[in-house]
């Protein structure tokens, strides 16, 4: 008898607090600017898009980025191909 493989995802957390978001089970920074950050979890991608977006921690051990920013206009998620729009906007 064939034993299934167990694909386990990797969790990911988003945290907005005192102007601070804080993103972890990131896999790659792809692109990051004052404007924009396009960030890969393991399952997704995130596209954070605001203003004075500054990163001030990378952790690509545990795949935590820190960001400070002056204002967030939208959070969402692309899954192949498809865009889920998020928690702004």
């Amino acid at each position: 008898m064939a034993e299934k493989q167990q694909i386990q995802s990797k969790p990911y957390s988003i945290v907005c607090e005192n102007n601070l978001l804080t993103i972890k089970g990131v896999k790659q920074v792809v692109e990051i600017s004052e404007k924009e950050a396009v960030l890969k979890l393991y399952e997704n991608t995130l596209i954070v898009k605001g203003d004075g977006l500054n990163v001030i921690k990378l952790d690509k051990e545990q795949g935590v980025v820190v960001s400070e920013y002056k204002a967030l206009s939208l959070l969402s998620f692309k899954q192949n191909g498809f865009s889920v729009k998020g928690l702004f906007r």
